[in-house]
């Protein structure tokens, strides 16, 4: 059970955090950062919402299915490695590209496009893909519900000589005729 204060801190937090997530991503080609450390913070945002406010408030919001996820950022970081080989350059060669920002006739400034930012974004999704699944599927063992017993096999696991199970409710004496 979490408190009021750590809800608000936690749904306070999520989006600077998501925000500054995708920031050391796009800022990972030139200072560090880059895609494993914006999805691990991404993760941990995530994370939060999920300890406080439980599983059941992320499924119904999100539908994650953290496997896509890792999947199309393992093949977006597979075809970004191979694609300079069909121009017959080197396997993970990068390239940049300046494109410069005009505004009604006016230089703005220029933004420099790296292609290892590509990269960087198929390993973003695949950490993010990856350490969520595995973050729900502990999640997920913890929160089943055990398996019921009725009373018929309590009483039977106890004449076998196993440990006895107490029963949720008493048990009636049986009436007398």
């Amino acid at each position: 059970m979490s408190t009021i204060i750590a809800k608000t801190i936690s749904k306070g937090c999520l989006i600077p955090c998501l925000l500054f997530s995708v920031y050391l991503l796009l800022n990972g080609g030139n200072y560090p950062g880059g895609g494993f450390v914006g999805g691990v913070l991404f993760v941990c945002s995530i994370a939060m919402v999920y300890v406080t406010y439980g599983m059941k408030y992320i499924n119904a919001r999100l539908k994650p299915n953290w496997w896509i996820w890792f999947t199309y950022g393992l093949l977006f970081a597979s075809i970004t490695a191979c694609a300079p080989l069909f121009a017959r350059h080197n396997f993970f060669r990068s390239a940049f590209q300046f494109f410069h920002i005009e505004l009604l006739g006016f230089h703005i400034g220029e933004i420099e496009i790296i292609s290892s930012m590509y990269f960087d974004v198929g390993i973003y999704f695949v950490v993010i893909g990856s350490l969520l699944f595995i973050l729900t599927s502990i999640a997920d063992d913890k929160v089943k519900e055990p398996k019921t017993v009725d009373v018929e096999e309590r009483l039977e696991i106890a004449e076998e000589g196993e440990v006895a199970l107490k029963p949720k409710a008493p048990l009636q004496p049986e009436e007398k005729a």
